[in-house]
């Protein structure tokens, strides 16, 4: 019995040193592989691939069928943004694909962020999403309610700390302005700077010279709409943070 169990002992150490399961563990997907996985399966429901992008830690690209349109991003944990059209939640968007330029490094952390192109009937949108290293998307810019309806960012600068905003006059048919936005820190905030003054009084001659015209026409649809854009660019200036204050028939504040 000794003798054996020596033996034993002696083939337990000459054996393979045992390996840690753990060791062979990776969490995630490879971007690249899952993204030539997902554009294959496309592909075979009759999407032709259109523009795509290589980052360190993420793969994002656009695909057509015929009035259908995608865009991915895939990343570590998988498809981390995905936007389609038609989409039944957003009956306006036409059509969604990468714009290639610009694409600006909000974060500063040396990889360009993602910026989707969604086409309406009569005008282009941007959104536009970070990529973190560990996979995650977050939205770079949200606008603010008190700016105005229907918000849709028309430009974005290269240097990613400003851009230009479309907003719908609140309780005013067919009445938009367009906003000069800057990054403020973490936040975004109506651009009240030096360089941005003449895009407000651009804005305000412009509609004033077209309210004189359109009241020398007599036009007073067209009159209407363009007093209501002064008036909401003229109260964003002066108060750009507008205060939202109750109602005097006891309704909840508007």
């Amino acid at each position: 019995m000794i003798l054996g169990c020596v033996v034993l002992a002696a083939c337990a150490k000459a054996g393979p040193a045992t390996q840690n399961p753990l060791d062979y563990l990776q969490v995630g997907v490879d971007p690249r592989q899952e993204a030539e996985a997902i554009i294959a399966d496309l592909r075979r429901h009759g999407f032709v691939l259109g523009h795509r992008i290589d980052e360190s830690s993420y793969v994002a690209f656009d695909a057509r069928s015929g009035g259908d349109s995608t865009v991915r991003v895939v990343t570590s944990r998988g498809v981390a943004l995905s936007l389609e059209s038609p989409d039944a939640r957003w009956p306006e968007r036409l059509w969604v694909e990468l714009a290639m330029d610009p694409r600006p490094d909000f974060e500063r952390d040396g990889q360009r962020d993602v910026v989707v192109a969604m086409r309406e009937r009569d005008r282009t949108c941007l959104a536009w999403a970070a990529m973190s290293r560990d996979g995650f998307a977050s939205e770079v810019f949200r606008p603010k309610a008190e700016w105005g309806a229907f918000p849709c960012v028309l430009e974005i600068d290269p240097s990613g700390r400003r851009l230009v905003l479309e907003v719908a006059v609140p309780d005013a048919r067919e009445a938009r302005v367009r906003l000069p936005i800057k990054a403020s820190g973490r936040d975004w905030v109506l651009d009240d700077s030096a360089s941005a003054a003449p895009q407000w009084e651009q804005a305000m001659e412009q509609r004033r010279q077209a309210l004189e015209r359109a009241e020398i026409r007599g036009d007073v649809r067209d009159a209407d709409r363009i007093r209501a854009e002064l008036a909401w660019l003229a109260r964003l200036r002066v108060d750009p943070e507008p205060v939202l204050e109750p109602a005097d028939d006891g309704e909840e504040a508007r």
